[in-house]
């Protein structure tokens, strides 16, 4: 019998190699068959039926909080309205709650766990649903990386994440309802301050800008006051100094230092009353609606104190191009007329075209127009002039330039007007009983751009 030739054995070796290479390395990537059980949820529940939850921690008063509607209010230790959003975050944290090992289906004695005496019962009412859904909430696992957990539904005991620790360990104060004054800026139709920077109020009618109404008609920076308003909007107390106090005099609030007072869309009005400053810089403040005195951060109060001024428009007017629909110019004695059209392009955008329709007709470059009008909001206030001499006196019974502009949705039309006097500029516009004096290259850049149309 002859001998295999070498090269065929070779050749079945390099075959057996490379198939024992490819087993090995399927079959190393193969991922390992798991015997682990999927995680079970704690509760199973609807929170829009969550009608009431209680949290009870060891050496604290419990806490329970109750649905009404769709608010939320606590009813002990105290009867306050509680934060929604905080109530929220809490049921979010059950509804996703999964148990992570069981620790022993039926356990012994429940003081090596910490759930003979739970450092933290949550009980929520669920509305459907006969018995109340229970968790007590024992001490950490030696490794610190879970919590030792029960129900009274099942003698077992469970593990679960560590962070639900901080979810359930509330203190009252962290899911009461800690906004001072519950209104929305939008709903803004009036302002009026009080403090040792002076008295002032502003106004907005409906689509109009803000203006001041006392001690003088002046307008407003749209920016600045929106500013402020989103301040009082967000306003949230530090913490509740006295929920009914005897007597406010020791929280400077018989004599508040300042006083904001906001009148909404639908009438109502509410004032918030500030008093003295603590040590660490916060401020006591009562709001009208109810006796509790507060603290608040000092930022308010600081941007308060800034006073009127910081509120005023410095800027000839603060205008948005896109909603100029025409403008009238008046220059030299002659009055122009100019109109926006809009049209849509072949892909369906928006395009603006202007038109000069008085004293004769003419298309107009868009671009020069947008540019005339931007320039306008380009001119910086250096001065205001609120008790004005006659207006020759800044060369205004002549005005070099004078532009009302028209605007889209109802909004009322405003006007500008500029002159020169004794190399200085100045300047009026609608609604402001003061004269303005004004950076004269910004303003000598309005009226070559108006010309130049």
């Amino acid at each position: 019998m002859k001998g295999t030739p070498f090269w065929k054995t070779y050749a079945l070796l390099a075959v057996a190699a490379s198939l024992g290479a490819y087993i090995y390395f399927v079959e190393s990537k193969r991922p390992e068959p798991t015997t682990e059980k999927p995680k079970e949820k704690v509760f199973t529940f609807d929170r829009a039926k969550v009608k009431g939850i209680t949290l009870a921690s060891a050496g604290a008063e419990a806490i329970h909080l109750v649905k009404d509607k769709d608010a939320w209010r606590m009813t002990a230790p105290g009867d306050v309205a509680a934060d929604s959003g905080q109530v929220d975050s809490l049921l979010s944290s059950l509804e996703g709650l999964q148990s992570e090992d069981i620790v022993s289906e039926t356990p012994g004695a429940l003081g090596e766990f910490g759930l003979d005496k739970p450092k933290t019962t949550v009980t929520l009412t669920v509305e459907g649903q006969k018995d109340p859904l229970v968790l007590d909430v024992g001490e950490k696992t030696p490794d610190g990386g879970a919590l030792y957990a029960k129900t009274p539904a099942r003698p077992r005991v469970f593990t679960v994440a560590s962070y639900v620790e901080s979810s359930l360990e509330k203190k009252p104060f962290d899911l009461r309802d800690r906004d001072l004054l519950h209104v929305k800026r939008d709903a803004v139709r009036t302002v009026e301050v009080t403090g040792p920077e002076g008295a002032y109020a502003l106004a907005r009618a409906e689509g109009s800008d803000w203006a001041f109404t006392r001690p003088l008609a002046t307008q407003a920076g749209r920016w600045s006051v929106d500013g402020l308003l989103g301040s009082l909007e967000s306003l949230r107390m530090d913490s509740v100094v006295d929920e009914n106090p005897a007597d406010v005099k020791a929280y400077g609030l018989d004599k508040p230092t300042r006083t904001v007072t906001l009148v909404l869309g639908d009438g109502t009005r509410k004032t918030l009353e500030i008093g003295s400053a603590t040590a660490d810089k916060k401020y006591n403040v009562r709001v009208s609606d109810r006796p509790m005195v507060a603290l608040i951060p000092a930022a308010v109060p600081d941007e308060l104190a800034k006073g009127m001024g910081e509120l005023r428009s410095k800027r000839l007017l603060e205008v948005a191009t896109y909603d100029v629909s025409g403008f009238d110019a008046e220059m030299g004695g002659k009055t122009s007329t100019y109109s926006r059209s809009t049209s849509k392009d072949k892909d369906g955008l928006e395009v603006s075209k202007w038109r000069r329709t008085a004293p004769d007709a003419k298309d107009l470059d868009t671009a020069k127009v947008q540019d005339a009008l931007f320039a306008v909001g380009g001119v910086d206030v250096s001065e205001f002039v609120d008790q004005p001499a006659a207006p020759a006196t800044y060369g205004l019974d002549h005005p070099t330039l004078k532009v009302t502009l028209k605007f889209e949705g109802g909004k009322p039309p405003v006007w500008f007007e500029i002159a020169d006097k004794d190399g200085a500029s100045y300047a009026r516009r609608s609604g402001d009983a003061a004269v303005l004096k004004v950076d004269p290259k910004k303003a000598a850049d309005v009226v070559k751009a108006f010309k130049d149309l």
